[in-house]
């Protein structure tokens, strides 16, 4: 191939159309003749765009022989690289997906052997990973299940339940009984000094190190969030009892002494006891066995977490509480109300 030669006005073509959002897709193209304008070497070109060398010539070639137009095609290649249709490849896929629902497609050779037997030949991993792409297939962590957990209807009618309850006490606001009708997420979680490492942001070439222990001390955390506007309220306890549970509940309608409060919370047994002891302005409503994305409060205990104490270790037990009260006390009312917020409660 003889060397390309460009002029001032092929660059201000290029530039142009790199700068039309119509042309998002093929920018990658118009770079690889951008840079190679500015005298850079085709291996240089690969590391800046992420393509290969060779398609970065090709692209450069098809410049050269085509003009602007030949850049802006979505004509890729011919039957060595595309071994099936797009509607085929959708097709295929398709007929993975219960293995992928059920989460058996651990690795990507299974998958990578069942697309070289339906085409007849042997393929690249590269090239099959850019078909997964292309169909927005990703390696993700399977979301947890109880293998007892609450069938659907079930859920459905606890929905339905809460959100009959929540317009129901309304009537106390009506009736001038209490200044507001509050619905609740309420939950415990602990915190201690049981570390372990979590993704970090780093620059290419750095792998952080981050203190790591396993000592057993904990204290517990109770709270609740209202559904509608993300007000708060919790406190630090000793332990998952009733004996916290009752102290809980009592602060807590303390707190909010001119409203009636309806807690959503799980089925542990301290919410059950018979020894528990329910303010006048308190009434219960539980969600169904090991369903615990009925209770959004559990995302607040993540955003504690990662606020504080994701890749840290603590020398002493009042650490893990000093932090856990400085994370509590700078949670936004608007920031707990956008992760408690479901459409199912709160419609509007």
């Amino acid at each position: 191939m003889t060397q390309a030669t460009f002029t001032t006005n092929d660059k201000n073509i290029l530039t142009k159309a790199l700068k039309d959002k119509k042309n998002l897709r093929f920018h990658k193209r118009i770079q690889c003749v951008l840079f190679r304008i500015d005298g850079l070497s085709y291996r240089k070109i690969a590391e800046l765009t992420g393509l290969s060398p060779q398609t970065a010539s090709n692209q450069v070639q098809r410049y050269q022989e085509q003009g602007l137009a030949g850049l802006l095609t979505d004509k890729r290649g011919g039957s060595f690289r595309y071994y099936m249709t797009h509607d085929e490849e959708i097709h295929f896929l398709a007929e993975q997906f219960k293995k992928a629902s059920q989460g058996d497609l651990l690795t990507i050779a299974s998958l990578h052997e069942a697309y070289q037997s339906k085409i007849g030949k042997k393929s690249t991993r590269e090239g099959f990973y850019a078909l997964l792409k292309r169909h927005g297939w990703r390696k993700v962590i399977p979301r947890p299940e109880h293998p007892q957990k609450a069938d659907a209807q079930a859920i459905v009618t606890s929905k339905n339940k809460i959100y009959i309850r929540d317009f129901k006490y309304k009537r106390f606001k009506e009736e001038g009984t209490y200044n507001k009708v509050r619905l609740m997420y309420q939950d415990e979680a602990g915190f201690g000094r049981i570390s372990k490492p979590s993704a970090c942001w780093a620059p290419r070439g750095m792998r952080p190190t981050v203190p790591c222990h396993h000592v057993r001390e904990f204290r517990y955390c109770y709270g609740a969030v209202d559904a509608h506007t993300g007000d708060a309220f919790f406190i630090i306890a000793g332990a998952c009892n009733t004996a916290w549970m009752n102290e809980f509940l009592q602060q807590l309608s303390a707190y909010y002494s001119d409203d009636y409060l309806i807690l959503v919370m799980d089925n542990a047994t301290w919410h059950k006891s018979q020894a528990l002891e329910l303010p006048e302005n308190i009434t219960c409503t539980f969600i169904p066995p090991y369903t615990p994305e009925m209770n959004p409060i559990e995302q607040v205990w993540a955003e504690i977490r990662k606020r504080g104490f994701k890749n840290k270790a603590f020398k002493s037990l009042e650490e893990v509480i000093l932090k856990l009260e400085t994370v509590i006390q700078n949670l936004e009312t608007e920031c707990l109300r956008r992760i408690v917020h479901r459409k199912w409660i709160c419609p509007e």
